[in-house]
């Protein structure tokens, strides 16, 4: 009888020195890897933020061209119709306010006729409900499929500090249209995201 009693107090007597030792090594282990992570998220928010901001615009451009299609899918242009007049673009609007089109997809704060940049407002902009107050947005024209045609293209990043943090909006290419003559749309809008990794978040 005696001997079970002390063998009891014995199993109450607390933790051995190995047990301690080993939830050490596990507390140890969790604050080297687990509480530097949950601590310093902010390039993980950063991107997440860019993520959302591409899904936006992804949906925002096709969104826009299926709207511009069921609104007759006519382009602008500055003297192309039969009486050699200015014609005007199928109307898009999203949230009330016009979207810019070029070749039946949102504009890079252009005019809608040809392809030229005058700021990084308007068109995509407009229709992803991007803020500059909320991303770093600049304009930049690079050469398009044939050697004559500039494309304008449209940066996001996540802010100044970041700029790499990035994916850029490549608007359709569309000729102005000589006189009387309906204008002609080349590469499709297109969005590329090559830049937009943990590391250039971080």
């Amino acid at each position: 009888m005696k001997s079970s009693q002390m063998i009891r107090k014995q199993a109450q007597a607390g933790f051995t020195l190995i047990e301690l030792i080993v939830v050490i090594v596990i507390l140890g282990i969790l604050a080297a890897t687990a509480l530097p992570r949950m601590f310093d998220m902010s390039g993980q928010a950063r991107l997440a933020k860019m993520q959302a901001a591409l899904g936006a615009v992804k949906a925002a451009s096709a969104t826009a061209h299926a709207a511009w299609l069921m609104n007759g899918g006519q382009l602008a242009c500055a003297a192309c119709s039969a009486t050699s007049t200015a014609q005007a673009g199928s109307l898009v609007t999203a949230e009330g306010q016009s979207v810019i089109m070029l070749g039946g997809y949102p504009d890079v704060g252009g005019d809608g006729i040809a392809n030229a940049a005058v700021t990084a407002t308007g068109g995509i902009v407009t229709a992803a409900n991007l803020s500059a107050t909320d991303y770093a947005l600049t304009t930049f024209a690079a050469a398009s499929g044939s050697s004559t045609a500039t494309t304008v293209n449209l940066s996001v990043a996540s802010d100044a500090a970041h700029p790499n943090c990035r994916f850029t909006y490549t608007e359709a290419t569309q000729t102005a249209g000589a006189t009387g003559v309906q204008p002609v749309v080349a590469p499709i809008a297109t969005v590329t995201d090559t830049l937009l990794t943990l590391t250039n978040c971080s």
